[in-house]
C-alpha cells in the first residue's frame, strides 16, 4: 500500500464530507447572522481602534494574541480505530503520510492566522507607524513561527508525560511571544542600551528547544493512542459545529460531570411535574458543549456591546447574538429527538416540548438582561 496515496484518499473523503455539510451551513440562518454581525463590527472598526488609550501597550498585546494562535497547533492525521492494528506494523513507512499531514495542518491553521493578522493590521499600523520592512516582517514572521510550531509540536507529541508536553508548550509560547514582541517593537523590546536582550533570549531558547526536539525524536516513538484521541476530538468538534445546521449521525455526545453547574438544576422543584425540565436542564449543562457555547455567546455580546460606539449598533448586535443563541440551543431538542430514550421517557412529548421552550426562554431572558445591563452601563 502506498502510504502517501492513503493520505490523499482520506483527505479526499474528509473534503467531500466537509463540502456536504458546508452547503447546509451556507443555507442556514446562523451563518447569515454571523456575516451581518461581522459587517456591523467592521463599520465601526476604526472608531473602536481610536478608543484604545495611548498608555495601553498595544504592540505587546498584539504579540501576545498572535503568539497564542501561533503556538496552538492541533494535529489532524485522519487516523481511524483500525489503524492501531493495520498501520502500526508499518510505522517506519509512514514518514510521507505524516509529513503530508503536517503540511495540511500548516495550511489549514494558516487560514485562521491570516484572518487574525489581517484583523489586527490596522491596530498595528496605527500604534507602530511601521515602515515597509516592518510591515513585511509583520506579515512574514507569524507564518514562519506557525510552521515551526506545527513541526515542533508534532515532535513533542512523542513525549509520554503530559506535564513535559505542557512545559514545552509554555517554552514554545514564550519563544513565539519574544520573537513577535521584539519584531513588532522594531527591536525595542527588552533592549537595554545596545544589547538586544530579547533577541538573545529568543536565540538561546530556540537552540535549547532544537536540542530537546532531537533528543525526543531519537528516544521516543509515536504515541498512536494519543494521535487517535486528538483526531477523534477534532472530528467530534467539527461534527458539533455542523450539528447546529444539520443532524450529524456520526456525532457522539459526551457527558461531562460539571458538578458546580449541576447544582443549578437542583434549584428546580423535585416533583413529577418538573421531570422534563430536569431532563433538558441537565442536558444543557452536561451534554455536549451547549453550556460552553452559551457562555461564549454571552461573553461575546458583552465585549461587542462595550466596544461598539453607537447605541443602535449595540442594540442590533445584541439582537443578532440572541438569534444565534436561540439557534444554537435548538440543538438540545434535536439531540433528544434522536434518542430512543425520549420515547421511553414517562413524559408526554407535548410536555417535553414545553420544558424545552421554557429552558430556552429562561436562557435567552438571562442573556437579554445581561446585555441590557451592559448596554445601560
Amino acid at each position: 500500500m502506498d502510504m502517501e496515496q492513503l493520505f490523499q484518499k482520506r483527505l479526499h473523503a474528509f473534503s467531500t464530507e466537509f463540502i456536504k455539510y458546508a452547503q447546509y451551513m451556507a443555507n442556514g440562518g446562523v451563518l447569515f447572522v454571523a456575516v451581518f454581525l461581522a459587517g456591523l463590527i467592521s463599520m465601526y472598526y476604526r472608531s473602536i481602534i481610536e478608543l484604545i488609550p495611548a498608555w495601553f501597550p498595544l504592540v505587546h498585546a498584539l504579540a501576545l494574541v498572535i503568539a497564542i494562535v501561533v503556538t496552538r497547533s492541533p494535529h489532524r492525521t485522519f487516523l481511524l480505530e483500525a489503524d492501531l492494528i493495520f498501520l502500526t506494523p508499518h510505522e517506519t513507512r509512514l514518514a510521507g503520510y505524516f509529513r503530508r499531514a503536517q503540511v495540511y495542518n500548516f495550511f489549514v491553521q494558516s487560514v485562521g492566522l491570516f484572518v487574525l493578522v489581517l484583523l489586527l493590521f490596522p491596530m498595528y499600523t496605527n500604534a507602530a507607524g511601521a515602515d515597509k520592512i516592518q510591515l513585511w516582517l509583520y506579515w512574514l514572521i507569524p507564518f514562519l513561527l506557525k510552521g515551526w510550531n506545527v513541526h515542533s509540536s508534532w515532535i513533542f507529541l512523542r513525549l509520554p508525560a503530559v506535564q513535559a508536553q505542557r512545559l514545552f508548550f509554555a517554552a514554545r509560547f514564550l519563544l513565539s511571544y519574544l520573537i513577535l514582541a521584539w519584531i513588532f517593537s522594531a527591536g525595542q523590546f527588552l533592549t537595554f542600551g545596545y544589547v538586544p536582550c530579547g533577541a538573545v533570549l529568543s536565540a538561546l531558547l530556540l537552540v535549547w528547544l532544537h536540542r530537546q526536539m532531537r533528543k525526543v525524536q531519537a528516544q521516543h516513538p509515536l504515541k498512536w493512542y494519543r494521535l487517535l484521541a486528538m483526531e477523534n476530538g477534532l472530528r467530534q468538534r467539527f461534527y458539533q459545529i455542523m450539528n447546529n445546521f444539520r443532524d450529524v449521525p456520526a456525532l457522539q455526545h459526551q457527558v461531562k460531570p460539571r458538578f458546580w453547574l449541576t447544582r443549578l438544576a437542583q434549584l428546580l422543584p423535585y416533583s413529577p411535574a418538573h421531570t422534563a425540565r430536569h431532563l433538558y436542564a441537565r442536558t444543557f449543562i452536561r451534554s455536549g458543549d451547549y453550556a460552553g457555547i452559551y457562555a461564549r455567546l454571552v461573553c461575546l455580546g458583552i465585549i461587542v456591546i462595550l466596544v461598539l460606539p453607537n447605541l443602535y449598533a449595540k442594540a442590533i448586535a445584541a439582537a443578532l447574538l440572541l438569534l444565534m443563541t436561540a439557534s444554537q440551543l435548538g440543538g438540545i431538542w434535536r439531540q433528544q429527538g434522536k434518542r430512543a430514550s425520549r420515547q421511553l421517557f414517562p413524559v408526554p412529548p407535548s410536555e417535553q416540548k414545553r420544558a424545552f421552550v421554557w429552558l430556552r426562554s429562561v436562557l435567552l431572558l438571562f442573556q437579554g438582561v445581561v446585555h441590557i445591563a451592559v448596554l445601560l452601563f
